[in-house]
């Protein structure tokens, strides 16, 4: 490579188009089919004689296989596709803010009526990642005017860590073949071989299709290529700075084309209101610093005992992985630093990729899962929009930086062409993926009485149904899919819940991952309020055992039928549970948890236990919490409560809920308490006005003195939740008690 393509941004590129005359036209459609091959060697094999089975894991695949199965269905019966209440009824979900990949599902139609949705997601999936490394190819062979430094580049990007962990489950996350193409006609534009209007449009065109895949990839690619632009702004100068400041009016022009035609997506995304807060903690969905070095599963080696013990300190998931870079292509990257970064555009990718990586670090800096001191995404997490943006997702534009790098690199490079495979391979090795076909394919398992239509002989069409195992525990979006739409479900899965929903103390007893005082009761204010006919539980669940003890207080006869446990709620069954206030229903269940957690703490200190050593898990070692609470040891675990020593000898208990299902236990303990936070750790005080939407956790500290003496109370004077009926309770309210 030149010195002239070196500084490709600072010059007009002698790289060739792609034109009839391209010697590398067939051979660049060729290597899409050579990356094809690769994704179907890697993901394909486990499918071989499984027709049951989908490429990933958990239940996000087959989330996107009923989204994919609802705009065929909405459009099929003239349904607006972005409300509906066959989830979430009677309450019903605005879909604009899920994942429901509009043009995949659009695309995927005629492959759906075709071959079933298991096999149309199976396909749709397989094209991605090629997808990717075709744009990214294309991209680099535009920069280098090299074939082969832009195989391996396109390489890089198209099945990186970032592409191999979120394939697991996440189409919305892999539909990223439009970011390079987004580049590769910037460059066009900027060596003036092609004009302002035609960028324009093609920018337009991209933009839609990245909207369309991933709103999330479109806010991202927007942010990134914001400061990419303003980057080389800074950094070039003389006539490229002129030719990039041409740039920005075509790019304008290329969003307000894109935003008319979506404009019809954006009001159903900002006009009818969205999501409280983040969806996801942008903290938890970090790049740990010891993840830039240890891989997941999804690597090769990532399972030895070592990573495994390594990883499962992360915050994250598996899917959500992209973090690795490993040792080689780190040290590659410094390579490539010394020996470009004299030129312009060598400056340029070092400074936007290290920009990168901090981006994906998140709002603060972890380090093999420990949280330490914040970083400059926390100036911006709490921004509208921009809070539901996952931090460790930046990792996919570090890859497309990477990926230029490896190209620039082996093209510019005079080393025998021996010495160049050795190195390539150094760097594919380093990145490898899982050999294993077990390991990238689950099988769809579902109960009988979905697919042989016994449902229609128990449940009447449009009936509500409340599915066990719940949301993302289970594939309940899946029997429904099944059933073509059948029944209308008090719950599933769409990436978040309505905050109707999601505040009800019940729900989180559904994932089993919490305790719950007095389950029945809840269970029962659940159904009413959200006018449940039935409830289906799959008894494979690890948690049936424990539900159908709640369960079996319904009053109802189960039926045990074709794979599924069914319990028919007649109408009006538990009429006066219909009206009860959530915001009562929520404060009644804190009030009773805290009450069961103060009582501990208490009696542990009573007994002499050492403070510092406080903690659930002590608590329920020493049997002073109710035997059937659950406490999980595992790191990063979820829990609505907690206990632990606090600053100059003092206690701390958590309990989370929103500020209406709280207040009554702050006014209750705003008197005696040493310091109470709400939304922890913001300090609350009597002008405090929280968000009413929020589920936040709430922070009461006490001394020891003071802790002794509020259990005392509650000893002698108990507070009205030990003292009243359920429906008699909630209706009354907690009302004060004495501190």
């Amino acid at each position: 490579m030149t010195a002239a393509a070196q500084n490709h941004l600072t010059s007009q590129s002698h790289c060739a188009a792609v034109t009839d005359a391209d010697p590398y036209r067939w051979p660049g459609l060729t290597i899409f089919g050579l990356y094809l091959a690769i994704a179907l060697i890697l993901f394909a094999r486990g499918l071989l004689g499984h027709p049951g089975c989908y490429i990933g894991r958990d239940t996000d695949p087959p989330q996107t296989m009923w989204f994919f199965n609802w705009w065929r269905f909405s459009l099929a019966h003239g349904l607006n596709p972005f409300l509906t209440d066959f989830v979430w009824a009677p309450v019903g979900i605005n879909l604009a803010w899920t994942t429901f990949v509009p043009l995949p599902a659009w695309v995927s139609i005629p492959l759906q009526v075709t071959v079933g949705e298991p096999a149309t997601y199976n396909i749709i999936v397989l094209l991605m990642p090629p997808l990717a490394a075709f744009s990214a190819f294309l991209l680099c062979r535009r920069v280098t005017g090299a074939f082969w430094p832009s195989v391996l580049g396109g390489y890089i990007f198209g099945f990186s860590p970032y592409m191999l962990g979120q394939v697991l489950g996440h189409l919305v996350c892999i539909a990223i073949f439009p970011v390079p193409l987004i580049a590769l006609i910037a460059l066009k534009r900027f060596d003036g071989e092609i004009s302002a209007l035609r960028f324009a449009i093609l920018l337009a065109a991209l933009l839609v299709i990245q909207f369309l895949c991933s709103v999330d990839l479109f806010a991202t690619a927007t942010l990134v290529g914001g400061f990419s632009l303003l980057l080389a702004l800074v950094l070039f100068d003389g006539d490229a700075r002129i030719r990039l400041r041409r740039l920005i009016i075509p790019t304008i022009g290329g969003y307000l084309i894109s935003t008319s035609v979506l404009s019809p997506y954006f009001y159903y995304l900002l006009a009818l209101g969205h999501p409280s807060g983040p969806i996801w903690p942008p903290s938890k969905y970090s790049a740990d610093l010891i993840g830039f070095f240890v891989p997941w599963q999804t690597i090769w080696w990532g399972s030895a005992d070592f990573a495994t013990a390594t990883t499962g300190r992360f915050t994250g998931t598996i899917m959500e992985n992209g973090d690795y870079l490993g040792v080689v292509l780190i040290v590659f990257v410094e390579i490539f630093r010394r020996r470009f970064w004299p030129t312009a555009a060598g400056r340029y990718l070092t400074i936007l990729f290290l920009a990168i990586i901090i981006g994906a670090i998140g709002p603060t800096l972890h380090i093999a899962g420990v949280q330490g001191p914040p970083m400059p995404w926390a100036i911006f997490q709490h921004l509208p929009l921009i809070e539901n943006i996952l931090p460790v997702r930046f990792m996919m534009y570090a890859f497309l930086v990477v990926a230029i790098m490896a190209a620039m690199c082996f093209a510019s490079s005079s080393a025998h062409g021996v010495s160049k495979l050795a190195a390539a391979a150094i760097i594919l090795a380093s990145i490898a993926p899982n050999p294993h076909a077990s390991f990238w394919v689950t099988r769809l398992d579902i109960p009988t009485f979905f697919t042989d239509r016994t449902y229609a002989n128990e449940v009447e069409p449009r009936e509500i149904i409340l599915p066990l195992p719940w949301g993302q525990k289970g594939n309940s979006m899946y029997w429904q899919m099944q059933s073509d739409m059948y029944f209308r479900m008090a719950g599933g899965w769409t990436g978040f819940s309505p905050f109707e929903f999601r505040r009800m103390p019940v729900v989180n007893y559904f994932y089993g991952s919490i305790d719950l005082p007095e389950p029945a009761d809840q269970l029962k204010a659940y159904i009413a309020r959200f006018g449940v006919q039935a409830v289906i539980a799959d008894p494979k669940e690890a948690n049936f055992p424990i539900w159908q003890r709640t369960l079996a207080s319904l009053g109802v006869a189960a039926l045990n039928e074709k794979g599924v446990w069914i319990y028919k709620i007649p109408r009006d069954s538990f009429g006066s549970y219909a009206k009860l206030p959530s915001a009562q229903v929520e404060a009644r269940a804190n009030a009773l948890r805290f009450d069961t957690i103060l009582e501990a703490a208490g009696k542990y200190l009573a007994n002499g236990h050492d403070l510092s050593k406080l903690s659930a898990l002590e608590l329920k070692r020493l049997d002073l919490i109710p035997r059937d609470w659950l406490v999980d040891a595992a790191p990063h675990s979820y829990f609505d409560w907690q206990v632990a020593p606090a600053p100059g000898g003092q206690v701390a208990i958590i309990i989370i809920g929103t500020y209406e299902g709280v207040r009554p236990l702050i006014e209750r303990y705003r008197a005696t308490a040493s310091e109470i936070d709400y939304p922890a750790p913001t300090r609350w005080t009597p002008d405090s006005h929280p968000r009413p939407d929020l589920i936040k956790p709430l922070l009461v500290t006490f001394d020891s003195a003071q802790l002794a003496a509020a259990a005392h109370t509650l000893r002698d004077s108990p507070p009205p939740e030990r003292t009243t009926p359920f429906v008699a309770g909630v209706l009354s309210g907690l009302g004060p008690s004495n501190p």
